[in-house]
């Protein structure tokens, strides 16, 4: 019985090959690898022209889309028809990967004092953007500068007003889940300049979950925490400043259409000086304060809350000292003498603050007490635009009884004289009891003049005081 050929790497394939195939018959190794080749060069084929498509698609996209000035341009005009002031951009630029980002660079509106940021850096997710809803990861606001003069003139249109611009979103439940800030200048109606930093994160409803406000660049510590309490609307205040750290509470209630913040905190060795200073204010008394305050904000919005937030605290320090005036020399020259500081065993007293459109935060000084070894003091006190006004009536130990001096002047150049019908009854005062002194007849006139409704012509400077003895101590 003959043999069969013995297969080679270069045996031809038999004749009945097809049928061998048709039978269930592996293909040869050949037959394999011809196709194998084909398919890659069809596959190959397949991503080449599919590269082509998505070249020619972003030369397409990239032709489309508008350039990053125009870009800049239209970012510019949408936040001023937010806002009602035109606003311009100089740079923008974007990304796609691996997550949406914007930055605006050199922001700034048009106006006489121009709000201006040096950097606005905005994510997002691409699960929110496909589904056309607004949802910012973070927002960062980085250089800014914020006249407080400027912004009351925004007009800001709100979501469903007929004049609000349309966007091709929803707005998410948390539109902003992050918001930080650093190096933002504040600048008050007088011109004070204040930097902050801080941070905000957010529940649904704008509801602050966790939130941080500092002074940039002081010393001591000057910040403000808060955390919200559950789900309720209470937080838990931390409050530093002065060199101490101390608790307290906010509250937020919806009364209809209307927004109400309360809040309330105990301190105590509270810096005076240290207090002031980091908010650039130069502090009257030196000491540590103790005492409680009270806040109470109200309005259709945040800012409109914040423009008619008002405080009260009581206080008392302890070890002062007043650092402008020498009572004490201050009536015996009846207010000649200029200057000085005074001794304080105590101060005491209530200062209530209170927002005015117009001329900036009111400050009001009332049942104001103060004692020493040589004194005691009663008054009050107001001040605004760094200008200073109030009454202080001083008693002596030694028999001066309620010497009526006024605050005047500013808060860098304070003044402190005898009212003019004070002058006259001093002078008359001296004649009539020239034994008891100046002061006492400062303090008779005074007294003629309430008693009779004051006015009449402006007195002619006192006589000199006479000298007096003082008592051994």
């Amino acid at each position: 019985m003959p043999s069969a050929p013995l297969p080679g790497p270069t045996a031809a394939a038999p004749a009945d090959a097809p049928a061998e195939a048709a039978a269930g018959v592996p293909p040869r190794p050949a037959a394999r690898g011809a196709r194998g080749r084909r398919a890659l060069r069809w596959a190959l084929g397949g991503l080449a022209a599919l590269a082509a498509l998505l070249l020619l698609a972003a030369a397409a996209l990239w032709w489309w889309l508008p350039s990053d000035a125009e870009l800049a341009r239209r970012a510019g005009d949408g936040a001023g028809d937010w806002l009602g002031v035109p606003v311009t951009v100089e740079r923008l630029e974007w990304q796609l990967l691996p997550s949406p980002r914007v930055q605006l660079f050199g922001v700034r509106t048009e106006q006489e004092e121009p709000v201006t940021a040096g950097r606005i850096v905005a994510d997002a997710r691409w699960s929110d953007l496909l589904h056309r809803r607004l949802a910012l990861t973070r927002l960062r606001l980085e250089d800014a500068r914020v006249p407080q003069r400027s912004l009351g003139t925004f007009d800001v249109r709100k979501a469903g007003e007929e004049t609000a611009p349309r966007l091709p979103f929803t707005l998410a439940d948390i539109p902003v889940e992050r918001a930080e800030w650093s190096g933002v200048r504040w600048i008050g109606r007088t011109g004070r300049a204040l930097d902050y930093g801080g941070s905000v994160d957010f529940d649904a409803q704008w509801r602050p979950r966790r939130a941080e406000l500092e002074r940039e660049g002081v010393q001591p510590l000057t910040r403000l925490r808060i955390e919200r309490e559950g789900t309720e609307d209470r937080w838990k205040a931390e409050v530093s400043a002065g060199g101490r750290t101390e608790q307290g509470t906010l509250r937020l209630q919806v009364l209809g259409a209307r927004y109400r913040v309360t809040g309330a905190i105990d301190f105590s060795g509270v810096d005076v000086v240290a207090l002031l200073g980091a908010f650039d204010r130069r502090s009257a008394v030196s000491g540590l304060a103790r005492g409680h305050t009270d806040l109470i904000a109200e309005g259709a919005d945040a800012a409109e809350a914040v423009r008619a937030l008002h405080t009260r605290t009581r206080f008392t320090v302890v070890r002062a000292r007043l650092l402008t005036f020498d009572l004490e020399r201050a009536v015996r020259s009846a207010g000649t003498h200029k200057g000085g500081t005074t001794a304080l065993d105590s101060l005491s007293g209530e200062v209530r603050t209170e927002a005015d459109a117009a001329d900036g935060t009111i400050v009001r000084y009332s049942h104001l007490e103060a004692t020493s070894g040589v004194l005691t003091a009663t008054g009050d006190a107001v001040l605004q635009n760094r200008r200073v006004s109030g009454h202080v009536a001083v008693d002596l130990v030694d028999g001066v009884v309620g010497v009526p001096l006024e605050f005047g002047g500013t808060v860098d150049e304070p003044t402190l004289t005898l009212p003019a019908a004070a002058l006259a009854g001093a002078a008359v005062g001296t004649v009539i009891a020239p034994g008891v002194g100046t002061a006492l007849g400062a303090r008779i006139g005074e007294t003629v003049r309430r008693i009779f409704g004051g006015g009449g012509e402006e007195a002619a400077p006192p006589p000199k005081p006479a000298q007096r003895s003082r008592p051994a101590r």
